[in-house]
């Protein structure tokens, strides 16, 4: 039974750290090339108010979640 629980454990927390890390990388990519990134409908939002002078774009991730940009013009 223990064993059960453990393999639970580590596949949710495999996806955790999963998603993490691909936003993670996302946002070091974004920064380096002067573009911002977010993963939330509200931040998006913002983000979309925020982007007057840059190029905006949203998409959905491999997770069916919002993600967007602002690339610096």
């Amino acid at each position: 039974m223990k064993l059960i629980y453990l393999v639970f454990l580590l596949l949710v927390l495999n996806s955790c750290t999963s998603k993490n890390a691909k936003q993670l990388m996302g946002h070091a990519l974004a920064n380096a090339a002067q573009t911002e990134v977010k993963y939330t409908p509200g931040e998006c939002q913002t983000l979309r108010q925020q982007c007057v002078q840059g190029d905006f774009q949203e998409w959905q991730t491999s997770d069916k979640e919002m993600g967007c940009s602002c690339k610096k013009l």
